[in-house]
């Protein structure tokens, strides 16, 4: 029986069985996991602590036919806070839940891994409820990014020409991928029409870092503007839902 050893990131935990529990995992090498924790829904060791959502261990696996299976874990970051907090619990399983739609069994995601990670931390130490969503767009657009769907917020995605500092609004077109100039924003009447303050806010969190979001301030005209372009285009490529994101809208 093969063994392998990874951090993960659990991204889903269910019951399996009468004892056990079946995972979802991101890892940074292989990607997305199935595995089975066997014994980790009725024990009391270190296996069953590690099998949690939202936690980052170092596992050891074995291989099997069509799962694999938990054999050891060591709990990195366990990222308690997350599990009393309605708000960040919503956030951070929104995130997961991005992740897992991003991302493919055997393909390595070593990016949206080490974004994960950051998510979860950032959030695990929010003391700010109102800083929530500039950390949800700052993952989106990095998840984008890594996955290559970022979109273009400094040329018209309609006939390439360079955008400077908008004057005024501005739309945006999902299916286009990126803004469009005054020329070309008729092309798409379902475009989203965007405030000059959430381009520049958007553009920002582009390029941002993780321990710079607590100083991001956005007004909530803004981030309504924001939130709007990035969860159309999300639509746009998922074509489907994501349950926690009704759960986010459902709070805000």
């Amino acid at each position: 029986m093969a063994l392998y050893k990874t951090d993960a990131i659990f991204l889903r935990v269910q019951p399996f069985a009468e004892a056990d529990r079946l995972t979802t995992l991101l890892t940074p090498e292989y990607g997305k996991v199935r595995a089975v924790a066997k014994g980790a829904q009725k024990g009391r060791g270190a296996l069953t602590a590690a099998v949690q959502p939202f936690v980052r261990a170092r596992l050891v696996l074995w291989q099997g036919r069509q799962l694999d299976g938990i054999s050891q874990a060591e709990v990195v970051a366990a990222h308690r806070s997350l599990i009393a907090d309605l708000a960040r619990l919503a956030a951070a399983s929104y995130c997961c839940d991005l992740a897992d739609a991003f991302t493919t069994e055997g393909q390595e995601a070593v990016r949206i891994f080490s974004l994960l990670a950051l998510a979860l931390t950032w959030l695990d130490g929010a003391s700010a409820e109102a800083q929530v969503p500039v950390l949800l767009r700052w993952f989106e657009m990095g998840l984008l990014r890594a996955a290559g769907f970022l979109p273009e917020w400094w040329s018209c995605t309609g006939c390439g020409r360079p955008l400077g500092e908008p004057q005024g609004r501005i739309r945006f077109s999902p299916s286009g991928g990126g803004l469009l100039c005054p020329d070309c924003s008729l092309s798409d009447p379902q475009g989203i029409w965007l405030s000059r303050n959430a381009v520049r806010a958007l553009r920002h969190l582009a390029g941002a870092r993780a321990a710079s979001l607590d100083a991001v301030r956005v007004g909530p005209l803004t981030m309504g503007d924001m939130d709007r372009a990035l969860s159309r285009h999300i639509r746009g490529i998922l074509q489907r839902p994501l349950v926690s994101r009704a759960v986010l809208d459902t709070l805000s």
